[in-house]
């Protein structure tokens, strides 16, 4: 029966602890996001240090604004046609491509999850 309880009191911990680290992991902060987001785009696109300080510049006036629910997808519209702006042809067509793969994985219920 201690054995048992045991098990169980172990089991319980176990799952308090992942979920927490579940939650901790989505609880960034607008400026960790836009760095997390900046080191993707740079890893793909190869951005120079300009495009990295504008693009820093778009999300950060873009985070500041608390745009309701129905319009976030216009807001977010923006922002993909101002970032667009600042990138080379080359660049601009493997971000479209990256847009498009995010839509496509949002529409079929895949997330990316922060890589440990």
């Amino acid at each position: 029966m201690k054995r048992m309880f045991l098990i169980m009191a172990i089991a319980i911990v176990t799952t308090f602890q992942v979920s927490a680290q579940d939650n901790n992991r989505q609880q960034m902060t607008a400026q960790q996001r836009t760095e997390q987001r900046i080191k993707q785009l740079d890893e793909k696109l190869v951005l120079t240090d300009e495009q990295k300080t504008k693009i820093r510049g778009l999300y950060a006036d873009f985070n500041k604004q608390k745009h309701p629910r129905e319009k976030r997808k216009e807001a977010m519209e923006k922002l993909t046609a101002d970032i667009t702006l600042l990138l080379t042809a080359e660049q601009q067509n493997t971000y479209k491509q990256m847009v498009e793969q995010a839509i496509a994985e949002k529409k079929n219920g895949k997330r990316n999850k922060p890589k440990e």
